[in-house]
């Protein structure tokens, strides 16, 4: 994985930045940097047209009940552009906009839905969450760091969770005691 990403930052902008110094041979330099401001205004455009109408589709899917896969590989794939379209070159503006396009989208979407059906046949696929192993999933911070369970829920259950019961007691209304306070107390 450290070298994928090492691969990334490095060959990745390198590439980016020689398409921009040929790109601005081609058509000179002042062109060449207006031609990225534009496609990064339009992408903008794009992203946020496509980014609503994914959001409303998540919206309308779960509201019928139904698991809004293509809805949310389609919100994935917006996020993703968007990351591209804040890196300047002509490389991810293009990609960026492979990914907001819809009809450009699908066969992404196609592909994306078979590797997660592959994974999830081969049984590989699990929950991460940050932090330790054996550190409480659910600690200060929300979830606990470096875990992985087969179900994001799957660390409710652990032994030692313990459960406070905060609402105030009926009977005990008139103590001066902060209800809170009383029910600590009670399951302490």
């Amino acid at each position: 994985m450290f070298f994928k990403l090492l691969a990334l930052f490095t060959i990745v902008p390198l590439v980016e930045l020689a398409l921009l110094i040929y790109v601005s041979t081609l058509i000179d330099f002042w062109p060449t940097i207006g031609l990225v401001v534009a496609t990064a205004v339009l992408g903008a455009v794009l992203g946020k047209l496509e980014g609503g109408r994914a959001w409303a589709n998540i919206q309308r899917d779960l509201s019928e009940a139904q698991i809004p896969a293509d809805s949310l590989l389609d919100g994935l794939a917006v996020l993703i552009a968007g990351v591209f379209l804040i890196t300047p070159g002509v490389l991810t503006d293009v990609a960026a906009i492979f990914l907001l396009v819809p009809p450009l989208r699908k066969p992404l979407r196609v592909i994306a839905k078979k590797y997660f059906q592959k994974k999830m046949a081969a049984d590989t696929m699990g929950f991460m969450t940050g932090g330790s192993p054996g550190a409480d999933p659910f600690g200060p911070f929300g979830a606990g760091m470096g875990e992985q369970f087969d179900s994001p829920f799957a660390g409710a259950s652990r032994q030692g969770d313990e459960i406070i019961d905060v609402t105030p007691d009926e009977d005990n209304e008139d103590s001066t005691e902060h209800p809170s306070e009383a029910s600590l107390r009670q399951t302490s």
